[in-house]
């Protein structure tokens, strides 16, 4: 990899994602995703005349109600800067996530929902680290709901519940130190996984 301490370079593009899970009374929750992207220096555009340093070039907002059970309840979306007149069109379609779930496949699942002609790119391109804030939301709530049921303020104890996240990281890798906390797999489970 070229050393970056040995190049002069400029900012030319930025693109700033913010994520936010809610957790409501009503026992669902709300993500809201926002995108921003900006350039660090004017030019022309057809459909703006001129798009200034730091003036955002897309800037997108969406919001998911989501279950306990990863259904997605509600959905709304607004481009609030696009490059083209046509741009604020492509979030019309992002209703069509209501009644689907964010389970494995969920690139499809959104690309078929909500993308290609009749849709938004970057919106589209949101729907995967809104998954992933859903997920750390709601496993995030079980989690305090489990240390206030056990009324305990030590560190989160094992989680069943999680058992869907074994071997999807290399720190969950079936064996690993933290798949055996969570999972309270005794020492003597371990050897014999190790052995077989």
């Amino acid at each position: 990899m070229a050393d970056r301490a040995d190049s002069n370079r400029e900012l030319s593009h930025k693109r700033t994602i913010t994520l936010e899970g809610y957790a409501r009374d009503d026992g669902h929750y709300d993500i809201e995703a926002e995108l921003i992207d900006v350039k660090n220096h004017d030019f022309p555009s057809r459909a703006h005349g001129q798009i200034k340093k730091n003036q955002p070039l897309h800037h997108m907002k969406v919001c998911v109600t989501v279950s306990e059970e990863m259904t997605i309840l509600d959905a709304s979306a607004t481009t609030l800067a696009g490059p083209y007149n046509e741009c604020p069109h492509g979030a019309e379609n992002f209703q069509n996530l209501i009644g689907k779930s964010i389970q494995p496949g969920w690139k499809k699942i959104v690309a078929k929902a909500i993308g290609g002609r009749d849709g938004c790119t970057h919106i589209t391109e949101l729907m995967g680290p809104v998954a992933t804030v859903a997920f750390q939301t709601i496993y995030g709530e079980r989690a305090k709901r489990r240390r206030q049921e056990i009324q305990s303020d030590q560190e989160q104890a094992p989680m069943a519940a999680m058992i869907g996240m074994m071997n999807s990281c290399y720190a969950l890798a079936e064996g690993s130190e933290a798949a055996n906390w969570y999972w309270d797999i005794p020492q003597t489970d371990r050897r014999a996984k190790k052995e077989s």
